[in-house]
């Protein structure tokens, strides 16, 4: 028995909500901090050292991230493993806002990290359950929210800090995590109803975890079944030259972006561009992640289309780089521009993960595999940027590093948008 076509698009609803609202809290959280850092050292007196330990958190407790959750995700339902990552989400927020100690604002900022980690993880699978047959659509809604999280938060908490208090502030951001905690625990409970309603008596059947490359399988019965009720699914993604092949251009594009978050600013300045003018690079490269959300995903769900859109990216990250190696101080916003655009395979990933994986279990295990693997490269990109324009005394050796890093992983990405399932090559 299936559910009437009102009950099963309430569901919907609700899962497209809370997923929007997770991806609030997915970028909010790390962005946060920088822009009131003077703020809180005036009660919580954090030094330099404690201050980088808490800049290089989020790349490498995203990686730390990919070894957790796959355990994680055998034992509870993706939408409960979603809402519990808000939920440590938001009590991170919240004891970080009201400590004294280094150590504990640290610490509780390195669990919202990790939280934030598994977040990032089952969302492409989340999407996937629920939405089969929409992918592309649901993850430009979530690309979307990702950005405007990234732009947001920063301002918002200047404004708000100066006006109450920065502990005020930095808790207040807990209030979207905990109401997506609470969507999550709404979608949970009405798809054990449903289950109930149409199955009385019977215990779920695991099979309900699986899911048909046509995306038949009925949605709303199996979103609160866990992973642990079902058969092994079990995939070696590291053996697979697909998973390595999504897995490194996860790396490339998130080395660059991370990189240019850190120095991009500084870059500008001693290139003979004005403090404003650098700031709005930054931002101008921030936004630019926001249009791409819109279109890159829809582009993404046809096979047809990978390959141009992945030598786009290749020449946009080409002229971005070079322009800023060779001519910094001329045409320099239409190089940010450039570079701007390049990490559209980001977005492309985000669609790869659940349209090449089988299963939801297969498709979890390889978006903890691709995403931990790239953020724990991606880690040593600011700080290997920073050291080479140290050694050589500007930005062309560690601009043509970056470069380096998207020339190595070409190959790689058009192994990993080749057609077909991740699992299937597992089994060649």
């Amino acid at each position: 028995m299936v559910d009437a076509p009102p009950a099963q698009q309430q569901r919907r609803l609700l899962a497209a909500c809370a997923i929007v609202l997770t991806a609030l809290n997915l970028r909010g959280a790390a962005t946060i901090l920088s822009p009131i850092v003077d703020l809180v050292n005036q009660d919580v007196e954090l030094d330099t050292v404690m201050q980088g330990v808490i800049g290089a958190l989020p790349q490498l407790l995203f990686a730390g991230a990919g070894l957790i959750t796959p355990l994680l995700v055998r034992r509870m339902s993706l939408p409960a493993l979603a809402g519990a990552a808000m939920v440590v989400t938001a009590g991170g927020q919240v004891l970080r806002a009201s400590t004294n100690s280094d150590l504990a604002f640290c610490l509780s900022t390195g669990l919202i990290f990790l939280a934030i980690g598994v977040g990032n993880i089952v969302a492409p699978p989340t999407i996937k359950l629920f939405f089969p047959r929409h992918v592309g659509t649901m993850t430009s809604a979530y690309s979307i929210t990702l950005g405007l999280s990234t732009a947001v938060p920063p301002i918002y908490i200047v404004v708000l800090s100066h006006a109450v208090g920065w502990r005020i502030g930095l808790a207040s951001w807990a209030v979207p995590a905990f109401l997506a905690a609470l969507l999550w625990g709404v979608v949970i409970l009405t798809s054990r109803r449903s289950r109930r309603a149409s199955e009385p008596g019977e215990a779920p059947a695991p099979a309900a975890m699986r899911e048909t490359a046509a995306g038949g399988t009925n949605v709303d019965n199996r979103s609160a079944v866990s992973a642990a009720d079902a058969p092994d699914e079990s995939l070696a993604v590291w053996r697979t030259w697909q998973g390595w092949g999504i897995a490194v251009m996860m790396a490339a594009q998130s080395t660059v972006v991370y990189a240019m978050f850190a120095w991009l600013p500084a870059l500008l300045r001693d290139a003979g561009v004005d403090a404003a003018s650098a700031a709005f690079g930054l931002s101008l490269f921030t936004a630019l992640g926001i249009l791409l959300g819109v279109v890159i995903p829809p582009m993404t769900s046809r096979q047809a289309t990978l390959r141009p859109l992945l030598a786009v990216s290749t020449v946009c990250f080409a002229v971005g780089l070079i322009g800023l190696m060779v001519s910094p101080g001329h045409l320099s916003m239409l190089w940010v521009a450039a570079l701007g655009l390049g990490p559209l395979t980001f977005c492309m990933i985000l669609v790869l993960i659940p349209l090449r994986a089988r299963t939801q279990m297969h498709a979890s295990q390889l978006s903890a595999f691709v995403q931990g693997v790239g953020y724990l490269i991606a880690a040593a990109g600011p700080f290997l940027f920073g050291l080479l324009h140290d050694l050589s005394g500007g930005w062309t050796l560690p601009l043509a590093y970056l470069l380096a890093c998207v020339a190595i992983s070409l190959p790689f990405a058009v192994i990993g948008t080749r057609p077909g399932y991740v699992g299937d090559s597992a089994r060649r």
